[in-house]
Parts: structure tokens; C-alpha cells; sequence
């Protein structure tokens, strides 16, 4: 197939399609308070459900962004609410042993109940859904290891599953790049914008502070706490929490070390005739697939674009040539798009960790919670909210992850022009997954 390369909408936006209804906030810019109980750096997900903990707590709570409030992936995420940590179970236990890998998966069916209690309970309007999830597989191979993998689950951690042969596949998806695919019926969806914008406002309802446009520029132990220094000032904070991800900045060294910052990037398409959009995903589910760089993509929550995304490469990419390819792998799923517009391009940082697990803990006295590896919707949520009940000294806070060691990267791995240079990149990835 002869492919073009993406032409775009008249009215085409390099940013998120999600900002069209959730448009990023500017917030008042008054004086910086000097001194608070907790200070939280980064104003995602991770930041906004530990400041909700703490702020609830009645503990002064002061959230500092380094940008807008939730520019990061937090507004440019896929909206895709699942359970999975990225290695499998077996993987786990080998890693870990059977124990803490029960513990572990059962942290992620944890993280998926909580978002929807809390969107439930909050009365969040972020165009939550349960439309569950299609897993396309590439070969025949991976289709008999996906089944043997679900089957063979502890009863522990056991999950609803239903396995579509090729032949089967058009009633979940009209392609035949897959060789079949696994549904998941009971993982979500949303709207990331809707949904960051709706928990910052129950932050900012419980009280709590938060300055937008102050960087944290560095974090010092002080004789009663920490003093940071930001853009706009001194803070000095009994507690200090950093949820900042992929945006990880080199001044908080010890932690940036430890995160390798992958780009995702998204497309949007132009609106598409309903008769198109019944065809191509007719149950309305969520879809990721079986590649190591991955596809992710879903209909937008009113069902009129497709919005398609993926890793494109673990190296580093322009916007355009990761556009480009990104086009390339939509059409290599649907052909039928071909000429089909792009309305929206943006791209987002995820964090991936050594273990290919969140890390969650206390360093030097900073609670922290990071390192999704692409499932950042409801861990991240999840998460965040334990570590802020760990800053209270609360036992709800202990979590499986508490004992593992937050391992740095190499160094060869964590130059990004090295590993972009690396043929064994993707060998070296596969081991860890």
C-alpha cells in the first residue's frame, strides 16, 4: 500500500484535542505563601490526589506547577483506564516472587476502582465509560501465549477475559492487521482533560493552594523541614512531595536518574461520517495491541474522530517525522482512513522505571510517587493518593511496592542520543517487559 503522509485540516491544532473542551486554566497569580504544611511539585494526577489526601487532612497544602496546571500527560494521555502493570504476571514472579506479584497485579485492580469510586463519589463530569478493552495480537503465537497467560492467572488475580479468533474480529474492529485480539470488558474510559480539571477543583474546594508558572528550582533539608526555592520565590514545607513523572527535571537529580521519559504521541482525526465510525469500532472499546512499541487509540467520547496514538520510538522524534509515522501505523490498522484528515497532533511524556513497575516512596525525606510506564491514568491516580496518605501516617498508604528498590538507569541507557543510536534498543526493552 501506498502510503501518504498526513495532511492536515484547515483548522488543524498542534495540541490536544482534549484541551478543545477542557482548555488548560490560568490561575489567579496572588502572592506565593511562604510556609506551608505540604508543598506538592507538579500538578498532575500524581500531585492533585495526594494534595486532595492532605489538603481533606486539614494540613496546608500548596501545589507548584512549573507550567500551566496539567499541561503535561495528565491533559495528554489517551484517556485509556486499565489495571495492567506492563510485565505479566509470570514475568512478576520471576522478578519478585509469587507473593508480591499477586500483591502487586491486585494493586492495579485496586488503582481501576478507585478512579471509578472517586468519579462516581465526586460526581466527576469526565465522560466516564466502561466500554472494556480490545487487545489486538499480531501472530498466532502471541494469541495462544495471551490465552495461556489469562488462563493460567492465579485465582487471586483471575480476570474476565474473552479470546476473538481472526475470523471473529470484525465485530470488535474492522481491520485485519491483527491476528485476532483478547477482550477485556471491564477497563474504562474518559476524558483526561475533563477528568484533571474536575479533580483540581475538589483540590482547590478542600482548600489547598495552588501557583501555576513557579518552578521548583531546587529542594534543601532544612532543621524543620525543606525550603524550596521557585520561580517566584521561597516556600519552606514541612513535607515535601514530588509528582512530577516524566517531567522529572535534572535539579531533582537523584529521581531523574531513575526515570527514562519516553514520547507518546497522539492524532486526532478530522470528524468522520457515523457510518464510518460504527464500522471501525462498532463495540466502542478502548484498543491497545501486542507490539513492544505500541499502538494505543479509541474513538473520541462523542464518537465522531478517531484518536490514535503511540510510542513511535524509544529514541527521540521531531513532531512532524513522529506524526508522520504515526499516520503511517493508523493506516497500516485502517486503510480505509487513507486521506482522511488530521485535526489535532500533540505529544507527552511517560516515565518508565528500570523494574517496568511504579516506584512509590520516601527519599531522603521527599515522599514520591512516578513511573507509570504507560499506564498512568489509574495508577497514577491510585498512587497518588497513597502517597499522600504515607505524608499523613496512614497505614492505607503501605502499598506492594513499598520494599522495591528504585533503580537507576545506566547511564548509556539514559542518554536518549545513545539509545536512539542503539541497535539492541528494542532487545534490551523486551527483556524488561
Amino acid at each position: 500500500m501506498t502510503i501518504k503522509f498526513p495532511y492536515y485540516s484547515d483548522d488543524y491544532k498542534n495540541y490536544p484535542y482534549w484541551w478543545e473542551a477542557a482548555p488548560r486554566p490560568t490561575l489567579t497569580q496572588a502572592d506565593l505563601v511562604r510556609e506551608v504544611d505540604v508543598a506538592v511539585v507538579g500538578s498532575g494526577y500524581t500531585g492533585l490526589h495526594a494534595a486532595l489526601q492532605t489538603a481533606r487532612a486539614g494540613r496546608s497544602t500548596l501545589v507548584l506547577e512549573a507550567d500551566q496546571v496539567g499541561i503535561g500527560c495528565s491533559s495528554r494521555n489517551g484517556g485509556q483506564v486499565g489495571t495492567s502493570f506492563k510485565p505479566k504476571y509470570s514475568r512478576l514472579a520471576k522478578r519478585f516472587g509469587n507473593d508480591v506479584a499477586i500483591r502487586m497485579i491486585q494493586e492495579g485492580f485496586q488503582a481501576l476502582d478507585y478512579v471509578k469510586n472517586f468519579i462516581r463519589e465526586e460526581q466527576l463530569d469526565c465522560d466516564w465509560e466502561l466500554p472494556g478493552r480490545f487487545l489486538g495480537i499480531h501472530n498466532e503465537k502471541a494469541f495462544k501465549a495471551i490465552d495461556q497467560q489469562y488462563a493460567s492467572l492465579p485465582k487471586e488475580i483471575a480476570v474476565n477475559y474473552r479470546m476473538v479468533p481472526k475470523s471473529e474480529q470484525h465485530a470488535e474492529i474492522e481491520t485485519d492487521f491483527y491476528h485476532g485480539g483478547c477482550v477485556l470488558p471491564h477497563q474504562g474510559a474518559l476524558h483526561p482533560g475533563k477528568y484533571q480539571l474536575a479533580t483540581l477543583q475538589r483540590v482547590l474546594d478542600a482548600g489547598a493552594m495552588v501557583a501555576d508558572n513557579c518552578a521548583v528550582e531546587s529542594i534543601q533539608r532544612t532543621a524543620s523541614g525543606f525550603r524550596l526555592a521557585t520561580k517566584r520565590g521561597i516556600v519552606d514545607a514541612k513535607n515535601v512531595v514530588l509528582a512530577t513523572n516524566g517531567y522529572t527535571g535534572k535539579q531533582f537529580s537523584w529521581f531523574a536518574k531513575r526515570i527514562f521519559p519516553i514520547e507518546s504521541f497522539q492524532i486526532a482525526t478530522e470528524k468522520l461520517p457515523p457510518e464510518i465510525i460504527n464500522k471501525l469500532l462498532p463495540t466502542n472499546r478502548v484498543i491497545s495491541d501486542t507490539q513492544l512499541v505500541l499502538n494505543y487509540y479509541r474513538l473520541s467520547p462523542d464518537r465522531t474522530r478517531v484518536v490514535f496514538g503511540g510510542r513511535v520510538t524509544f529514541g527521540e522524534a521531531t513532531s512532524e517525522s513522529g506524526v508522520n509515522e504515526l499516520y503511517r501505523q493508523m493506516l497500516q490498522v485502517f486503510p480505509q482512513l487513507q486521506g482522511v484528515r488530521i485535526a489535532y497532533s500533540w505529544v507527552g511524556f511517560v516515565a518508565y522505571t528500570m523494574n517496568v513497575v511504579p516506584s512509590i516512596g520516601n527519599n531522603d525525606g521527599i515522599y514520591f510517587a512516578m513511573g507509570y510506564c504507560g499506564s498512568g491514568v489509574s495508577l497514577s491516580s491510585y498512587f497518588g493518593m497513597r502517597v499522600g496518605q504515607k505524608v499523613l501516617g496512614t497505614p492505607e498508604g503501605n502499598t506492594a511496592l513499598d520494599p522495591l528498590n528504585f533503580k537507576p538507569w545506566p547511564s548509556i541507557v539514559h542518554n536518549k542520543m545513545v539509545l536512539a543510536a542503539t541497535t539492541n534498543t528494542l532487545r534490551f526493552f523486551q527483556k524488561l517487559f
